[in-house]
């Protein structure tokens, strides 16, 4: 009887301790599967994302580290950077799985880490801006205006020393002998030069300020990095520079800006349309705020 007692004691023990160990397996199980795009066939560098048919990728559940994973094309991916549009910058092989590294598209999530990919337009370059002033809750992703302000125009002197070859050197004097040849010929006539008429040259009151590049994406943010007190982690301070997708046509004014001037960038609402909203701007300088002062000033007297 007692043998019995304890048996049965033991099978419910372990029923216990077996359903236990169930539940925990369970709980602490393996992730889903992640699907991982591969190639069924050679996708050559090149081709247009909207080109790519979509029977030309297999799905493959794949489990593992997270981090190697998030490397990849998924299908979520896929669609987003289908609706986006973009370019193969590489060779897919048949039967390769497709890092996301080979395709160049604004909805790749890899344009955190490689901004190159974000690059679908040739006419845009990435700068990196080192003393812009920009709203510290900045971020990657976030779209500015870049202002420039200028305190006062310093006139400098620059000299341009063209080196040139003995060849050059002697081309150059056979031309001054045959000039000199026609000027003392009796049957050469005087040809008058016409006085060049002076292009108007706008002369702005110091300060001014100038929109140079609108709608720019904010491709990177740096911060100072501190360790935290308990040494477990880095904490993130202000921002020390960023780096920016602009024209690349506008890139000598925005360096020079950034080198020489004062630089700041104006953070954009998320409603604005950055392909179709902006345009140029007037500027401002010293002269357009009394005018602004005068103005003001005017219509409120006449109010009242």
């Amino acid at each position: 009887m007692v043998n019995k007692r304890l048996l049965i004691i033991g099978a419910v023990v372990a029923l216990i301790f077996g359903g236990a160990i169930f539940a925990l397996s369970f709980m602490t199980g393996t992730e889903p599967p992640v699907e991982i795009l591969a190639a069924r066939q050679d996708i050559s560098e090149g081709t247009l994302v909207g080109d790519i048919p979509d029977d030309a990728f297999a799905r493959i559940p794949l489990t593992g580290d997270e981090i190697l994973l998030s490397s990849y094309l998924t299908e979520t991916v896929w669609q987003q950077i289908r609706l986006a549009g973009g370019i193969v910058i590489s060779d897919i092989y048949q039967y390769e799985a497709v890092p996301l590294s080979v395709i160049a598209s604004n909805a790749n999530p890899k344009v955190v880490d490689i901004p190159r990919l974000g690059l679908t337009d040739p006419s845009l370059v990435v700068v990196s801006l080192k003393n812009v002033s920009v709203p510290n809750g900045i971020k990657a992703g976030d779209y500015i205006d870049l202002i420039v302000a200028v305190e006062s125009a310093q006139e400098q002197v620059f000299s341009l020393v063209q080196t040139q070859n003995f060849d050059t050197l002697t081309e150059a004097a056979a031309e001054i002998e045959e000039t000199a040849d026609t000027a003392i010929s009796p049957t050469s006539t005087p040809v008058p030069t016409p006085t060049p008429e002076p292009t108007p040259v706008v002369e702005p009151d110091y300060p001014l300020a100038k929109v140079i590049v609108m709608s720019a994406r904010v491709a990177d943010v740096q911060r100072d990095r501190t360790v935290s007190a308990s040494g477990d982690r880095l904490v993130l301070g202000e921002v020390t520079g960023i780096d920016v997708v602009i024209p690349r046509v506008a890139q000598e004014f925005v360096l020079m800006a950034d080198t020489a001037g004062n630089l700041a960038a104006s953070m954009l609402s998320p409603m604005v349309d950055a392909e179709t909203d902006g345009g140029p701007t007037l500027g401002a300088h010293f002269e357009d705020l009394l005018d602004l002062f005068a103005a003001d000033r005017n219509a409120l007297e006449e109010s009242e």
